[in-house]
Formats: structure tokens, sequence, C-alpha cells
């Protein structure tokens, strides 16, 4: 994730099989991903199960249960795990976890141990063997997050990702024969023990050869003084917000079935925050590192780029939930459980507001700033404490109107926190470029959101219509003439004849600007196949670039990048490569590819010379304009020119 420390690729990738998909999975990105997906699948559909089985009334005890392990694995273990992610990434080696964290365990046990006591009262019809169940799954959990933060703290992610996903897949695989035999309460609460168990197949102590470590002298300064008491502490206001819901309209009056609605409308409702749980192991090692090196410009960066995406994607989250949360809930759990439009809209948003202000925090937590974390939740806590005495009579609409208003303000004062300056912080940080680096973390992620079924459709599209991959990369020359990876979709045929590229070139090199115009486009390029075709008309196969400007590799708005062949003919001394490449740009919105590589250097150069955030801003919109108003009018066969290099 921090671009500006990661060396140059080699610029002769492999040829070997798989080699296509290799820089994909070659920092366990993918595999967290798909692990965690997993994972967030196994745990619905055991819940599901027990739903189905057991009914709305019989379903409560479990609800409860798990809401008290929720609420101790959140607050306690993942706050254990971060800080044992934070330790190892920061050097430390052998048994990391303190004595106080412990501690923190034993009493997250009995809290748990309480709440199951006390809830027993009203839907466990004294049912008191539950309490070994509490004690036996925190501590079983307790092993399974300090195991994970091995993992990460050592970047393995893709063991992070099995991981995960196994001992999600292990509880669900004894659910079901639980479901089969004889579905009862004690049979699905036992199934949940023993998941986390698979973590010791994984060996998660065990260091590989090739780790890496900060020097001694960026982690002189590292404190963590307080800290794991700040995390836990955050960690409970923030959750409280969440996972308490179904327990906080309980005490408000609701009944069992009401009970039931909202811990199917919240669990529901939550789905990005379990995807987004795994994937703070992925963020917190390299947020970590930046706040070692005094990278302060770039977490501010990504602080505001997740606020902006969080504001925007909790609209859809609300339009959506609305829509279709009570058909999902009903679907899942069945028709009793559905819950009203108004409360299922209000749930999505909140929800996507938490997962902002979730990975806004994990910079607070790489500064060593738990105080900040802390006071922002028990403000955002109190807001929400507050919203419950709203004259509402439906609990179970108090306590998701509550939940929306207090995730408003953590995401506010978690901004606020992480945006503040370090004391000993000398450098001033030019404006616009954190402007413009922080629009291009949130517009990247909205647009990776909202796009994926896009994207996804057409990688299908492309596997069918032609042999190969669906993704490709290829080496593009970026700021300072440095070569990164660019990450696109393949509208070529593979095994193509590099010579179609090379003429081009040489007519390139030997059309004079004045004789006339020569595109930087091939026309009737007889590489590209029928679905890529489309696919370019309409730039879907750039949607993939996304990713790059999220890593920082490029941005939104500057010089399109050009392949090293093309860049040498303009000079890379010039003006252009003092700039990021971006997804769009001038040249893009004044002709596309349907303008000589001499105009579209003209272009680039005025933006070079103007740039400013109006400037990036009336880009973006007539970029929109430029693709839906005529994609493609130009010539339906118009090329990247150098896109096809790596496209075997």
């Amino acid at each position: 994730m921090d671009q500006s420390t990661t060396p140059p690729p080699d610029p002769e990738p492999s040829k070997r099989p798989g080699a296509r998909y290799a820089y994909m999975r070659s920092d366990g990105t993918l595999d967290i991903v798909v692990g965690s997906f997993i994972a967030g699948l196994g745990g619905y559909a055991y819940q599901f199960l027990g739903g189905r089985s057991l009914g709305e009334d019989g379903f409560a005890p479990i609800g409860v249960l798990l809401t008290a392990h929720f609420l101790s694995f959140v607050i306690v273990l993942m706050p254990i795990e971060q800080f044992v992610i934070r330790r190892i990434t920061v050097g430390a080696r052998g048994w990391v976890v303190p004595l106080r964290a412990i501690a923190l365990v034993v009493a997250a046990g009995a809290a748990a141990v309480f709440v199951v006591s006390v809830a027993g009262d009203d839907y466990f019809t004294s049912r008191r063997e539950f309490v070994i169940f509490m004690v036996l799954t925190v501590a079983g959990h307790f092993f399974f997050a300090v195991g994970r933060g091995y993992l990460a703290g050592f970047r393995r992610f893709r063991a992070y990702g099995y991981s995960s996903a196994a001992a999600s897949m292990l509880r669900l695989a004894i659910a079901i024969t639980v479901a089969i035999v004889a579905p009862t309460v004690t049979g699905f609460a036992w199934a949940h023990v023993l998941g986390p168990l698979v973590i010791v197949f994984w060996r998660p102590w065990k260091q590989p050869d090739d780790a890496t470590r900060l020097t001694e002298e960026e982690t002189a300064d590292t404190s963590e003084r307080g800290l794991l008491a700040g995390l836990v502490l955050s960690a409970a206001a923030s959750q409280a917000l969440l996972l308490a819901g179904p327990l906080v309209a309980s005490r408000l009056g609701a009944t069992a079935a009401e009970f039931s609605v909202t811990y199917a409308t919240l669990l529901i409702a939550r789905a990005p925050l379990t995807l987004g749980y795994n994937l703070i192991a992925r963020i917190l090692p390299p947020f970590t590192e930046m706040a070692v090196k005094g990278e302060y410009r770039e977490l501010r960066a990504w602080a505001r780029g997740i606020a902006l995406a969080a504001g925007v994607l909790a609209g859809f989250g609300a339009l959506l939930g609305s829509l279709l949360g009570p058909l999902l809930v009903s679907v899942a759990f069945g028709e009793g459980f559905a819950p009203e439009p108004g409360v299922a809209a209000l749930a999505g948003a909140g929800v996507v507001l938490a997962a902002g202000a979730l990975f806004i925090g994990q910079i607070l937590v790489a500064r060593g700033q738990s105080l900040r974390l802390l006071l922002a939740w028990l403000a955002a806590l109190a807001a929400a404490a507050f919203s419950l005495f709203l004259p509402i009579d439906d609990p179970i609409y108090r306590v998701v109107v509550a939940f929306f208003v207090g995730e408003v303000v953590a995401l506010a004062a978690l901004v606020v926190a992480a945006l503040a300056k370090e004391g000993d912080e000398t450098s001033i940080s030019h404006g616009y470029v954190v402007v413009k680096r922080s629009i291009d973390i949130g517009g990247s992620l909205v647009a990776l959101v909202l796009l994926f079924p896009i994207l996804f459709v057409a990688a299908v599209l492309i596997r069918v219509g032609s042999p190969g991959p669906a993704f490709f990369r290829q080496q593009r020359v970026g700021r300072n003439g440095r070569d990164f990876w660019m990450v696109k979709l393949r509208t070529m045929i593979i095994d193509h004849d590099e010579e179609v590229f090379r003429e081009h070139l040489d007519r390139l090199q030997q059309t004079d600007p004045d004789d006339g115009i020569y595109t930087i486009r091939i026309d009737e390029d007889p590489r590209v196949t029928p679905i890529g075709a489309k696919l370019r008309k309409w730039s879907i196969d750039e949607l993939p670039n996304f990713w790059n400007v999220l890593k920082g590799s490029m941005s939104l708005v500057g010089p399109r990048p050009l392949v090293r062949d093309e860049a040498e003919l303009i000079g890379l001394d010039d003006a252009r490569f003092t700039v990021k490449p971006g997804i769009t740009g001038m040249a893009q919105v004044h002709g596309r590819d349907a303008i000589s590589l001499e105009e579209r250097t003209e272009w680039d150069h005025r933006y070079v010379e103007d740039r400013s955030t109006r400037l990036d801003l009336r880009i973006l919109v007539q970029t929109v304009g430029t693709v839906f108003a005529a994609p493609g009018a130009e010539d339906e066969r118009n090329t990247d020119a150098g896109a096809g290099l790596d496209e075997a």
C-alpha cells in the first residue's frame, strides 16, 4: 500500500504457467480477501442454518450466545490481534502477548458468562450449561486471534485468509451434522467452539525466511504505552453501537420475536464488516510502517479518502438496505425475521459508515494514538445513547436510529483525530497534493465497490469469448520515469504477433507532425477480440486501473501512462513524467485516442502547468460525459497502442 517504499518491478516478468496471475497472489491480498469472503459466507450460513432449524423463538438463545461471543471477540480479542500485528511489524519476536492481555481475556470470559446468565432468564429457561460454552469459546478464539496476529505481522496474508476460511467451514460442517441428526441449541453452541482450533495447522509462530524488518533507528521512537487498554476501550465503545443492539432492544422491552428481528437485521447489514474485520490485518502493517517512517501526509490522505468513500457509499447502503434488506433477511431466516424497509435502510447506511470508521481507526492504531481513538468512540457512544431517548415507540427503530447517529459521529470524530498533526511534525503538507491523494483513495474505493458487478461480468465474458486469462498486467512508465505494473482487462488474443505494435512505433517515430496527424491508436487492430472491442468502446477494460490508483502508482487524473517505447519517443525528461499518470486527463477528454502523440503531449503539458483540485474535478465530470455521450464514436476499433505487449 505504501507505493513509495516499493522497489521497481522486475522488467522481465516470468513466463511460467500461471505467471499471469502471480502478481495478484504475490502479496496475499487476493488470498485474504477470498478467505475472508468464504469465512463470512460460512459464518452467515451457520447462523442461517440455526435460524431455519430452531425457528424464531428457538433461535433467541443462539442469538444471545453469539452476541456475547461477538462482543468479547471484537472488543477484547481483536484488539489483542491488532496489538500482536503491530508488535510483530515493528520487530518484536517470540511470545509477544503481555500478561495484561491474558488478564483481559479472563475478564472478557467472565463478562460473557454474565451476559449469558442474565439473558438466560429471558430466553434460556435456565440452561446454565452454556456457561461452559462461553468459557471454552473465548479461550479457543483467544489463541485463534493471537495466531492470526502472528500471521499478519509476518505478512503471511495467504495463511491468514486460509485459516479464517477453514475455521468457518469446520464450524459450518459440524452445524450441518447437528441439523441433520438432532437440531438442538446445545449442538449449535458446541459447533462454535471447535472452529478456531484449525489455526494450529498453519503454525502461525513460524517466521518466514524473507520476513522484512524495520531498522532500529526507525522503531526507536515507537511507543505502545497504554495502547492495548486504549484499543480495548475503543473497541468496547465502537462495537456497543452494533453488536449490543439486540441486547439493548431486549432491555427496551422487545419480545423474543422482536429480539430475533433486530439480531437478524443487524447481522445481515453488517456483512461488509465481516470482511472488513479481516482486512484490518492487511492494512495495519503498511499503515504502521508509514507511521514509523513519519509518512503522516499519506496517512492523512488515507483518512480523508476513506471518509469520502464511506459518505458516498452510505447513500447506496441505505438504498440497497431498503430495497433488498427485508427480502434478504426473510430468505435467510424466514419471513418472521424481516424488518421494515426504513429499519433496513438505516442499518445499511450505518454499517457502511461503521466500515469507514473501522479503517480510519487503524491509522490511529498504527500511530499508537489510542487516546484519540478512545475519545472519538466515546463521543459516538454518547451520541447513540442520547438518541435512545428520542420519542420512538418501536424498540427496533430506536436501536437502529441510535446506531446510525453513533456511526455518523464516530466517522466525523475519527477523521478529525486522524487529521490532527503531531506535536513534533515540522513538515508542511502541500494542500493540493494531500487533497488529490484523498480524492484518489476515496474515488477509487467507491469505483471498485460500485463497479465490481460490471468488472465481474466483463471478466466472465472475456474468459468465455477467447482463451486466456481475464486480467493482464503491463509495465508502464510512471512518475519520474519509474516503471510500475498497470492492471487491465484483457482485450486481445493471447500469443499475438507484436509486429503490429512495432510497425506502429516506427510510424510514430517517422511521422512529421506538420505533415498530418497519425494518432496513437491502431486502427483495425487484428489483435483485438470482439469482446475486447466492446470493452474498449466503453473503457471498461480500464476499470482495474482503480486498483493502481488505490495503491498509489496512478491517480484518477493525470497523463495517460505510456509503455516505455512510446515514452522514449517523447523523452523521459518531459514535464508529463513529473506527475503521476492518471486514468483520465485533459488529453483523454479532448479526443481520447483520436489525437496525435504530439497533441496529446501538449494537453499533458497544459495539465501539468495548470493542475489544481478544481481542474481535476472538472476533468472527472467531463470524462463521464465523454464516455457515455459518445463512447468510442471515433472508431469502435480504437486501440491503446501499447496494450498488447504483455497480453500474451
